[in-house]
């Protein structure tokens, strides 16, 4: 019975357990500091910064509860090793999403699959605003709010689940299920459909890449923060279904797998082009700024989890 929960070989939790411990302790967590912050504030609004910061750091506890008591080890070997290296992969992840990101606006717009109605300035007005300070808040807010959801997330996912899931299971698997169970929370999401569920899945595939390339989280975490705020917070589209100040106004046209509709550029299909284009740039960035030796495949962490599958490259 002790082995149903309890790794022989290892002496630790199995990773599924882990995995799950891990979802119980950030729920927990995260609804009870809820509950907490509303009591101390007299309300605690859905989507605001309040809430988004309430789940960066419940989900950091989490992982290093995970981490440290479970796996006996330190968070940092997730892949959050802080050095400039780091710094120059966050910027560089950034940078390749507003690459992307303008491309696909620039086709959408092209095709005229979107109407621009404006500058906004990020202020919700109808009308177009000139750049002022409460239009600079609002932009730092937004930013910071999908910084923590791109940390958030890439520690979750990248981290806990694709790892816990290679070290149980295999690095196949882990790509596979890691990829199967990100899309799927975005399910819930305002107006998506099967076709975004689906194309959220094939977009996360270049965060997977980022993190088998690097060993790091700090380029997922830079890719998941530029697509976010470029695509949301600068060229207007809704992202996964949420809305957000913006930089640009514009109003969708056509059909919605084409145009991406209420849902955002994640429900159109034109997106798919671009994800290899974003392996191309990530494997570039990675091959010029560390030498990679040829008979490296994946992170050191995962080599002993990897089925025979020809090497990444």
């Amino acid at each position: 019975m002790k082995h149903i929960f309890i790794d022989p070989n290892t002496s630790l939790v199995r990773a599924g357990w882990r995995i799950l411990l891990f979802t119980i302790v950030f729920i927990l967590l995260n609804l009870g500091l809820s509950i907490f912050v509303r009591a101390m504030l007299g309300s605690l609004r859905g989507g605001s910064l309040i809430s988004f910061f309430i789940l960066g750091v419940t989900a950091t506890i989490s992982a290093f509860f995970t981490r440290k008591y479970l796996e006996k080890d330190s968070i940092s070997t997730l892949g959050i090793s802080f050095n400039m290296l780091a710094i120059k992969d966050l910027l560089i992840g950034i940078c390749i999403s507003a690459v992307v990101m303008s491309g696909m606006y620039a086709l959408l717009y092209s095709l005229g699959l979107i109407q621009f109605e404006g500058f906004s300035w990020w202020l919700e007005s109808t009308e177009n605003s000139g750049f002022t300070s409460e239009s600079l808040i609002i932009f730092f807010g937004v930013f910071i709010q999908f910084s923590i959801v791109a940390w958030w997330e890439e520690l979750a996912f990248r981290g806990i689940v694709l790892q816990n899931i290679c070290k149980g299971l295999n690095l196949t698997w882990g790509v596979v299920l890691s990829i199967l169970f990100f899309g799927l929370i975005h399910a819930g999401n305002p107006g998506s459909t099967v076709l975004s569920t689906v194309l959220i899945m094939l977009i996360s595939t270049k965060l997977v890449y980022a993190y088998l390339k690097t060993e790091q989280l700090w380029l997922p975490i830079g890719l998941h923060l530029g697509w976010n705020f470029f695509q949301s917070s600068l060229f207007g589209f809704s992202s996964s279904g949420h809305s957000s100040p913006s930089l640009i106004k514009q109003m969708p046209l056509g059909l919605d797998w084409l145009s991406g509709g209420e849902f955002g550029v994640e429900n159109s299909v034109l997106i798919i082009p671009f994800v290899p284009i974003t392996w191309i740039l990530i494997h570039v960035w990675v091959n010029r700024s560390r030498k990679i030796p040829e008979q490296k495949c994946y992170p050191k962490n995962l080599q002993q989890f990897v089925p025979s599958i020809p090497p990444i490259h």
